[in-house]
């Protein structure tokens, strides 16, 4: 099992806390997006609700997603916290460094996040 020292991890914590704070204000304007397109289409006159049906589910969308990526940084904070940043949570390996460049809250390395996604984990 590899793992990334301290001092590796923590270069990690300035980036995943800036991903906290710009999700924060997206989540909050996209809530509002939302939440203001509630209230807009209250008074229609029925012409394009399909069409603000679509934009509504694709803002939903969004802000699950966004929400999802929330999660995982908060998560990978943690994992800072805990000296266990930059290990995979299933096969214990160390992530490689360019996936921590380019997803810094990742919790899988490449081969167990498919796994993930075809539902072939076992932790």
């Amino acid at each position: 099992m590899n793992k990334l020292t301290k001092t590796q991890q923590k270069k990690y914590l300035p980036v995943l806390l800036d991903i906290l704070k710009q999700l924060g204000v997206k989540l909050e304007r996209m809530e509002d997006a939302v939440l203001l397109g509630e209230v807009d289409s209250s008074g229609s006159d029925g012409d394009d609700i399909g069409g603000q049906s679509y934009t509504r589910d694709m803002q939903l969308s969004l802000l699950e997603n966004e929400d999802e990526i929330l999660k995982a940084t908060q998560a990978a904070v943690k994992r800072v916290e805990d000296g266990l940043f930059g290990t995979c949570m299933a096969c214990k390996e160390l992530i490689p460094p360019r996936r921590l460049e380019v997803l810094p809250y990742s919790s899988y390395c490449v081969g167990c996040q498919e796994k993930s996604e075809n539902g072939n984990l076992e932790l």
